[in-house]
């Protein structure tokens, strides 16, 4: 390892001991309903149409949202998700009330409805922030998407938003055996609608992609992926294109380095909770129910940060796992929570080690 990821590696780990002390609040994803207008063949929640449990009330995300305001500071940031937050009747009212309060918002979207005129509600409703979902070109798209019309549907929100005033808007897409030849492709085609931020998602095995191949990378299809991040970051940065891979699996940081602007750090119960639409307590919306720890109805949130989510920070049951006895545990404790289910002895996938391979 060269010098400057060695002390880059040492200031990164010092810096991380202190922000999980600390575990200050930043980020709250809320999910504000389960439905949604698609039914994609990757979808970690097995989101639908219709939900078969009570979701929370408009009236209660607005006691929470008072809550966080008054127990922590303005400047914690809701992150609103689905299902479809899109589908939520009551969005704009949930985003203008986070506006009033001096507060920031950003979602989350598959843009399926995502037209001009709900777009501008968006932005009256103070809106800073939006992440598109572009998961391939036409038929790699409404393939995982399920859905013949999702490509064209997602295009149109792209060039929407591309020519909006909103702060911050990205493109993620979930990369699969299916587009993954299609990278250099879709990255043209942002550059063409002037999308300046891309981060790429590996599927990993959860929910509808658990037991499908069709979705999930093999080891070496991964480092494919890293090898295209790593080889096009400079040449497309130079076309006004930022590319990054996700927040997801810890890397070397040789190799972290170049894939990211910055280093891993999965911060699910170190500075980012979720609440789910029934009102869970977690750390980030699509880990595992092994890692739910608590409810806002009954709960009191800061009692529950303060002392239940040391399964995020301190990870101690990681030490009846495999991933004790590996060279690189020091540095990636288990790699991103939700990539584990609690009691496996391994994570559903590893960037560094092939988990296949006895």
């Amino acid at each position: 390892m060269k010098l400057k990821p060695k002390i880059k590696q040492s200031l990164h780990s010092f810096y991380k001991s202190i922000e999980i002390k600390e575990h200050k609040l930043s980020y709250l994803f809320i999910e504000i309903t389960q439905k949604c207008n698609l039914d994609c063949l990757h979808c970690g929640s097995d989101c639908k149409a219709e939900v078969n449990h009570p979701e929370l009330t408009t009236d209660s995300w607005f006691k929470i949202i008072d809550y966080f305001e008054q127990t922590y500071s303005k400047s914690v940031a809701f992150v609103l998700t689905g299902g479809e937050p899109l589908m939520h009747p009551d969005i704009y009212k949930i985003g203008r009330y986070i506006k009033e309060k001096g507060m920031r918002w950003a979602m989350v979207t598959n843009g399926i409805i995502l037209n001009e005129r709900r777009l501008t509600k968006l932005i009256d409703s103070g809106i800073y922030s939006i992440t598109l979902s572009l998961d391939g070109l036409k038929e790699t798209h409404n393939w995982l998407r399920n859905n013949k019309n999702a490509f064209d549907r997602a295009n149109i929100a792209m060039s929407l938003l591309a020519n909006s005033n909103i702060a911050f808007k990205d493109i993620v897409t979930c990369v699969s055996p299916k587009n993954l030849h299609e990278l250099p492709d879709i990255a043209n085609l942002l550059i063409e609608n002037k999308i300046k931020e891309w981060r790429l998602f590996r599927i990993f095995p959860s929910g509808r992609a658990k037991n499908n191949k069709e979705l999930n990378l093999t080891f070496e299809q991964t480092q494919e992926m890293l090898q295209f991040i790593i080889k096009s970051k400079k040449a497309f940065m130079a076309k006004g294109l930022n590319i990054n891979l996700s927040c997801e699996g810890w890397l070397p940081m040789q190799t972290d380095l170049k894939v990211r602007d910055q280093p891993f750090f999965c911060r699910a119960g170190v500075s980012i909770a979720s609440i789910l639409s029934d009102g869970t307590i977690t750390g980030c919306t699509n880990n595992h129910e092994g890692f739910h720890v608590g409810n806002i109805l009954k709960d009191n949130f800061s009692v529950v940060w303060e002392n239940r989510f040391d399964i995020f920070r301190k990870r101690e049951w990681l030490a009846k796992t495999d991933c004790k006895n590996c060279k690189h545990f020091k540095q990636c404790n288990g790699s991103s929570i939700h990539l584990w289910e609690m009691g496996d002895k391994k994570p559903k996938f590893c960037y560094e080690v092939d988990l296949t391979v006895s």
